[in-house]
């Protein structure tokens, strides 16, 4: 049998570590910056850089220094979107015309590893979401569209999750995972999610689940509004507008049931 190399798996985790640390909050970063939140010495800090560098992954400024992610990681991101656009075609009528009829952001979502990653947006981009966005990513535990994916995971990759700690971003995030575990088997009972005030204090959102046509979930519609526009009458017809919308796309993606 072929033995793995232990090293050579090491600095994959890490490279892929390391293009983690980017974000919208923190887009350039110092050598210096990058190993001490790695937890990695400069030197190798540094040919991990080298290296990624060399492949296009990240570019560093010949002025400031600083690294950024790099032209590699656009052509990355075209081809995750290109990889649902069938999806995206299926849903863009239904989500325009639920749009205009609530007056409020719809998004495609769908689950990579511990996240969300949203591939498709209609709405105006409220100035307190900041994820809002073809490409923004948010923690799944802690939202709606991303609790209702993770009620429909498998059991090994619910546990992964669970087993780090859960960050409270708001003080009605559920981070007790043995409560979220069953807060997860109540929403997948129900097939839909109303989430107000637990990843953004403002906001508030209510999602459904995206078939293909062999019934397995394959992403999420979520409808995103301030959370004073959420009052308890306004949920329940809401939540009705967006199952019956997402059951309309799963139609569409080809889940007849």
């Amino acid at each position: 049998m072929k033995q793995t190399n232990p090293q050579l798996l090491s600095s994959v985790t890490n490279a892929l570590r390391l293009l983690k640390l980017f974000t919208l909050q923190s887009p350039e970063k110092r050598l210096t910056e990058i190993a001490c939140e790695l937890g990695i010495g400069k030197s190798t800090a540094s040919r991990l850089l080298s290296t990624l560098l060399s492949e296009g992954f990240v570019y560093q400024d010949p002025v400031t220094h600083k690294y950024r992610l790099g032209q590699r990681i656009v052509t990355l991101y075209h081809t995750i979107l290109h990889s649902h656009l069938d999806l995206q075609e299926a849903a863009m009528p239904v989500i325009e015309r639920l749009a205009a009829e609530t007056s409020e952001d719809l998004r495609i979502a769908v689950l990579e590893e511990n996240e969300i990653v949203y591939i498709h947006q209609v709405g105006t981009r409220n100035p307190l979401d900041e994820e809002a966005f073809s490409g923004g990513r948010a923690p799944a535990f802690a939202t709606g569209g991303g609790k209702l994916l993770l009620a429909y995971e498998s059991e090994s990759g619910l546990s992964k999750l669970l087993s780090a700690p859960l960050k409270r971003y708001t003080p009605l995030t559920r981070t007790d995972p043995d409560e979220l575990r069953d807060h997860l088997k109540v929403l997948r009972k129900q097939g839909y999610c109303v989430s107000v005030g637990e990843y953004r204090t403002a906001l508030g959102s209510i999602s459904a689940p995206l078939r293909d046509a062999s019934g397995h979930v394959i992403s999420v519609l979520t409808l995103i509004a301030g959370s004073d526009r959420l009052g308890d009458q306004r949920i329940s017809l809401l939540t009705s507008k967006v199952v019956k919308a997402a059951k309309e796309i799963s139609r569409r993606f080809g889940y007849l049931k």
